[in-house]
């Protein structure tokens, strides 16, 4: 087991005893307000507590988990200390005491910055990047000893409320170094959030950039707080004004540190990173700007009067949203140059668009030069196709940004190997240049598909045409021809004088002729079957009588036009002739119903599948035919086994 691990083991141990403590000494104080402070306390360390399990499963080596989970024992730590510390100065107590412990621990406050300072230091591997956060790593811990040994001597009381407890180990001037020792441990805070700055500008990976931007989100939470809580004892004689500033960091770090390394790709960090930039500026220029208005119109008006302060305030507030918008622009532009970058390309690009000088195709090239990930790709939905696709129509596989439009999803940006994924603003900006070049495409491939079916039908008809030249050639018109020559065979007998046999020759000529008929009227079935002549449904009904395989017939269309009668009949037949020849299937079942959307012709079997519109077969064929009359047709596998022929055929006359 990982020393990190066993160590996080330790520390949960070291927390139960820590609460223990507190028990013993809110009972000891009987206050009713004990059981409520502990009670949130406790929830409040749940936090880091969650924080350092996760990141400890997610990489049981890494001390980082190990140090987020301290911050939840710190916190267990400070409540326990200052609830002993509150028992023993409430007279009587029967609680133990040692004043040696007591005057060694009058740093215990360092406890909150120490884990997440460690955790700023050693993010994302573990380990200190560099010499000079390995020496930070010793500066800190070593400030934190001298400053808690210096102060065991430094003269003067302990901290309240044990002022008038003993000094054990005396008091000597040498305790004063423990105001340097306190400089070197902010010094050290400053310098662990400034690691993460360096750190992220010697990272040559994006995505390990994307990870420490969540980082430097909240880095400075550590110096600004302890930087708070001084100021709060100069100004107000106690430190409640860095509350706010614990409660920060306390979960900001923890939760950053978790989605950096887990689900770095969860939010857009930058504009978390703008927005926390961005909104404590505004806040102190608009106090700022009242204070100042106020001031120079008191000055000019009269201090007595109240409308210094209201123009001051209608002035700020008139003012509030155009300095937001260009604070949200200079900084975004400033801190995060990537989005800047890509959204000013893509501004550039529309605007050649309608200038005519560009195409919006050009959108995958513009966007891999803006973000400078040349591996990036653009997707575009379209439809029958499952994937996204780019403008030559293959896939675009990978998680990327989704690029909506109206609420729709139109395409998608996925980033090259180790890069970071593509700043929402940018796929919002390529909205527009993203449906036109999905839209072009869809027409382009509606072009080709609607040359390709003019083809398919041309041809289908010339071959038609052949056919029926060569049925009428090779059939009825041979018998007609020959029956003809042997009735002027006959005429010319008489005329010479001859005799000839009436009575055969004209049973003979009755025949052929019926012949001729029986041809004419199969060469005429296969322009229209007569069998249709009685509806649809006795149609399919007969082509179920003379079905090789059982075919099982469900109709409820009713009353339909000619057209719609024919090509439906034609389906059913070519379905039911595919399934016969090449699926192997033991039944065939036709469903034939109207819907509102048109007449549904399904032809379902049990066989082997594979079954694929292609060019040149009888199902292209069909699906031109469907297609002509406003229709689709799709042919599907379907599970376990068997094939699914489905056509959708208006019903409009």
């Amino acid at each position: 087991m990982p020393w990190a691990r066993r160590t996080t083991f330790l520390l949960w141990g070291v927390s139960v005893a820590l609460l223990a403590l507190t028990v013993v000494a809110v009972r000891d104080l009987a206050e009713p307000a004990g059981t409520w402070i502990v009670g949130g306390t406790v929830l409040a360390s749940l936090v880091p507590f969650a924080a350092g399990w996760l990141a400890t499963r997610h990489d049981p080596a890494n001390w980082v988990g190990t140090w987020l989970t301290a911050a939840g024992t710190n916190i267990l730590l400070q409540m326990a200390h200052g609830n002993w510390a509150d028992a023993l100065a409430a007279a009587p107590s029967d609680l133990p005491g040692s004043a040696a412990l007591l005057n060694l621990t009058q740093g215990v406050w360092m406890g909150w910055f120490v884990p997440f300072a460690m955790v700023l230091l050693l993010f994302p591997d573990g380990r200190p990047a560099d010499r000079r956060a390995r020496r930070t790593v010793v500066a800190l811990l070593g400030s934190v000893v001298a400053f808690n040994a210096l102060l065991a001597v430094a003269p003067g009381p302990l901290m309240p409320p044990l002022e008038d407890w003993p000094r054990p180990f005396g008091v000597h001037w040498v305790g004063y170094g423990s105001i340097p020792a306190l400089l070197v441990f902010y010094g050290s805070l400053v310098m662990a959030a400034l690691a993460t700055r360096r750190r992220y500008r010697a990272a040559s990976d994006e995505v390990a950039r994307a990870r420490l931007r969540w980082m430097f989100l909240t880095c400075l939470t550590v110096p600004a707080t302890i930087l708070l809580c001084w100021t709060g004892y100069l100004l107000t004689g106690t430190p409640v004004v860095a509350l706010g500033g614990l409660i920060a960091m306390n979960f900001a770090i923890p939760a950053a540190t978790l989605v950096a390394m887990l689900r770095h790709e969860l939010y857009d960090v930058d504009r978390a990173v703008v927005a926390a930039t961005v909104y404590p500026l505004l806040a102190f220029g608009v106090v700022a700007a009242h204070a100042g208005l106020s001031a120079a119109l008191a000055l000019a008006l009269g201090a007595g009067s109240t409308v210094p302060a209201v123009l001051a305030t209608v002035v700020v507030v008139v003012l509030l949203l155009p300095a937001r918008a260009l604070l949200l622009r200079v900084l975004g532009a400033r801190l995060h140059p990537r989005r800047a970058r890509g959204v000013d390309a893509l501004r550039v690009l529309v605007g050649e668009v309608h200038a005519g000088t560009a195409q919006p195709e050009r959108l995958e090239p513009v966007l891999q030069e803006a973000l400078r990930d040349p591996g990036l790709r653009v997707g575009y939905r379209r439809p029958g196709r499952p994937m996204p696709v780019d403008v030559d129509g293959e896939p675009v596989p990978g998680d990327g940004v989704p690029i909506r439009l109206s609420g729709s999803d139109i395409g998608v940006i996925v980033p090259g190997p180790g890069h970071p994924r593509v700043p929402a603003d940018v796929a919002r900006e390529a909205a527009l240049l993203a449906e036109s070049v999905r839209l072009r495409g869809e027409l382009s491939q509606a072009l080709v598909e609607v040359d390709a079916s003019r083809e398919r039908l041309l041809r289908a008809g010339y071959e038609e045409r052949r056919r029926l030249e060569m049925d009428l050639h090779d059939g009825a018109q041979q018998r007609l021809v020959s029956l003809g020559m042997r009735l002027r065979v006959a005429q010319h007998q008489v005329a010479s004088g001859g005799s000839v046999a009436l009575d055969p020759l004209v049973d003979d000529a009755v025949e052929e002729l019926a012949l001729a008929v029986r041809e004419l009227r199969e060469i005429a079935h296969g322009l229209r079957p007569s069998c249709l002549d009685d509806g649809l449904g006795p149609a399919l009904e007969s082509l179920s009588r003379s079905s090789a395989l059982p075919l099982h017939v469900s109709y409820s269309g009713g009353d339909l036009p000619d057209h719609v009668s024919v090509t439906a009949y034609y389906v059913a037949s070519e379905g039911v002739t595919n399934a016969v020849k090449h699926s192997g299937a033991r039944s065939v079942a036709l469903d034939v119903r109207r819907t509102d959307d048109g007449l549904h012709v399904a032809v379902h079997d049990d066989g082997a599948g594979g079954a694929r519109i292609a060019g040149g077969t009888g199902l292209a064929m069909l699906h031109d035919r469907v297609r002509a009359l406003g229709g689709r047709l799709s042919v599907t596998d379907r599970q376990p086994a068997g094939t699914s022929l489905v056509a959708v055929i208006p019903c409009g006359s």
